[in-house]
């Protein structure tokens, strides 16, 4: 279900969001890029919304989703293991 906002606008949380992903070491990298896909493909933001919230060309973007790909795998992978 899209996220629904009552105070703050996708551009000033996505914002927000940036400077948090910037910020973040260890899981939190892997938490916060498994969310920012989750976000993508539920439609609460697209590419573009995305792309320019990072300040990236559209190769530089493709780049970095890559990325968060391999790191929300990764996060996926440990959060499963947990407990073994």
């Amino acid at each position: 279900m899209p996220l629904v906002l009552k105070h703050a606008t996708n551009i000033q949380l996505a914002a927000k969001f940036r400077e948090r992903y910037r910020n973040a070491t260890g899981m939190e990298v892997g938490r916060l890029s498994r969310w920012l896909l989750n976000r993508i493909s539920d439609g609460t933001w697209t590419d573009t919304q995305v792309r320019n919230a990072f300040g990236l060309n559209v190769t530089q973007y493709n780049n970095l989703k890559t990325r968060l790909s391999e790191k929300a795998t990764w996060y996926d992978s440990v959060i499963a293991d947990a407990g073994e």
